[in-house]
């Protein structure tokens, strides 16, 4: 493709044919460019054309802040006019070192760096950093980000990242990135009987055990993710503790000491801003910032894989004597209750799971009279409810639904396409920015379908993805069959999530037939256990 910019006669082709070489890390390549552009389109474009690759670095600089969230690498340069430019990449240890954002501003360093001074929030230090050490930092960033599942995009990233790889090849090689502490055994010890020695371990209602076992798990948490200092903590790194890691990590906590950990977390936060010697007003916003995350903290502590359900399916488990190491429970995407039906454990217990597990599936399809009458009938080809859409959305809408309609029967089923009308028709009408926030019509349909194998595989589904019928079954396999990138559909598919959950789907009248299906196989083993009990 890029060869043909050369062969083109256009003088601004051929003008972009010679930026790409400039640009491009195949240097076979960038020659072939070079060679095939007609001379002429130099002799006649700007000056500056012939001599694009021809840059000066003019320092390279790292940006760092108190409570270790983040830092930023700035690599300025001249151009062969004599302008300057600065490339900001700012890399995110919270979410695993890797590159979050970047974008490019045509000023040089000096009039940068004066513009920080006047805008960047306090507790900030720059320092020149060697150029070697800037290259391999930002290097090794960007393959972390690569790796990552759904990445980060913003308005200049990953646009700009061939600027900043290009950038980086003028600077040496052999440098030193980012070096995560590591705390041996000792240190983490030491560091958890000096904070249970303080009078910021006091928290009222839990014993020593209690305190020490809660304690171990959030400097587990600040030694091995984000930063790796477990005496730095941010706003940020509270919400990841408090919504995410321990929630999903943390198990076989007591009711009371799921209760007080936030009271114990405000302790750790003032204990390990005091050893790093912190500024106070940061230290009562990161304090602060533990309450607001009480009510998510809460919920996801008692959220349904978490629930004396999913203990009792555990137990269940081990007394029949399957290995738990064959399960993961971390995954609430498929068990399979037949599994429990010659278990020889506790009655109660296991009355006790399907108690709940009915309920789960009688708010599944809309309430007791749905499930009494529940059929595994396919859903009907059902028309899109054009009333819902706003003219001015019109001509996008459209175009998003042929993609729709045409993904979802090809990839995977009629059904599939009836939800995703319904689920485009809500969104849509729910939040009129979301064409304004991006005008891609493939990238909103293939975020609603990504969306869709989720939620028809999701908790408690008999099927697992990998045994549907159809042709896509993960992430990369959409991004392949349709063209779209696999950050494009991350991002798309939670922003459409967030805003299906606020509209309120009508689930139970678009419930795919193989959830119905795992609807009728429970209300069976249900009848036939209490038969037999």
């Amino acid at each position: 493709m890029f060869m043909s910019f050369a062969d083109s006669e256009w003088p601004g082709m051929g003008a972009l044919a010679l930026a790409l070489a400039a640009l491009h890390p195949d240097e076979l390549l960038a020659a072939r460019l070079r060679n095939a552009v007609d001379p002429s389109v130099l002799a006649n474009g700007p000056r500056w054309l012939s001599s694009l690759g021809n840059i000066e670095i003019t320092g390279t600089w790292l940006q760092t802040e108190v409570l270790g969230d983040g830092e930023d690498v700035f690599i300025p340069w001249r151009w062969p006019d004599g302008a300057g430019a600065t490339a900001a990449i700012y890399i995110d240890h919270n979410l695993g070192t890797m590159v979050k954002d970047a974008f490019v501003i045509p000023e040089p360093w000096e009039v940068v760096a004066k513009r920080f001074v006047e805008i960047a929030p306090p507790h900030l230090t720059t320092r020149e950093i060697d150029p070697a050490d800037a290259r391999t930092r930002v290097a090794d960033a960007i393959k972390v980000a690569e790796h990552t599942l759904g990445p980060f995009e913003s308005d200049s990233w990953p646009a700009c990242r061939p600027l900043v790889e290009w950038l980086l090849r003028h600077l040496p090689t052999g440098g030193t990135g980012h070096i995560r502490p590591e705390w041996s055994d000792r240190e983490r010890e030491s560091l958890l009987a000096e904070f249970m020695a303080s009078p910021d371990a006091m928290v009222k209602g839990l014993s020593a055990s209690q305190l020490r076992n809660l304690a171990e798990h959030v400097v587990s948490f600040g030694c091995d993710y984000g930063s790796g200092d477990p005496l730095r903590w941010s706003p940020v790194s509270v919400e990841i503790v408090m919504v995410d890691w321990f929630p999903r990590k943390v198990f076989g906590l007591t009711a009371n000491e799921v209760r007080r950990f936030p009271e114990l977390l405000r302790g750790f936060v003032r204990f390990a801003h005091q050893r790093r010697e912190i500024p106070a007003e940061l230290t009562e916003e990161t304090v602060a910032s533990i309450d607001l995350w009480v009510d998510a903290f809460n919920a996801g502590m008692n959220r349904p894989g978490r629930s004396p359900f999913d203990n009792a399916r555990r137990i269940a488990r081990l007394a029949a004597g399957f290995d738990p190491d064959e399960f993961d429970d971390d995954d609430d995407d498929y068990f399979d209750y037949d599994e429990m039906s010659d278990i020889d454990a506790d009655h109660e217990l296991i009355e006790s799971v399907m108690k709940q597990a009915e309920e789960q599936m009688i708010e599944l399809v809309g309430g007791r009279s749905a499930y009494d009458n529940v059929n595994d009938e396919p859903l009907g080809n059902v028309p899109f409810d054009w009333s819902r859409i706003p003219a001015e959305m019109r001509d996008l809408t459209a175009g998003t639904l042929g993609l729709l309609d045409q993904w979802a029967s090809e990839l995977f089923d009629d059904e599939v396409r009836t939800i995703a009308r319904a689920v485009l028709a809500g969104i849509l009408a729910a939040d009129h920015r979301m064409f304004r926030r991006s005008a891609r019509t493939d990238v909103l349909a293939a975020g609603i379908l990504w969306f869709l194998m989720k939620r028809i595989t999701g908790p408690y589904a008999l099927t697992p993805r990998y045994q549907m019928p159809w042709k896509v079954l993960t992430q990369k396999e959409l991004a392949l069959a349709t063209g779209v990138s696999l950050s494009g559909i991350g991002l798309r598919a939670q922003k459409i999530e967030i805003v299906a959950d606020e509209v309120g789907i009508d689930w139970p009248a678009n419930l795919h037939s193989t959830r119905r299906q795992q609807v009728l196989h429970f209300k069976q083993h249900f009848d036939q256990w209490r038969e037999l009990h």
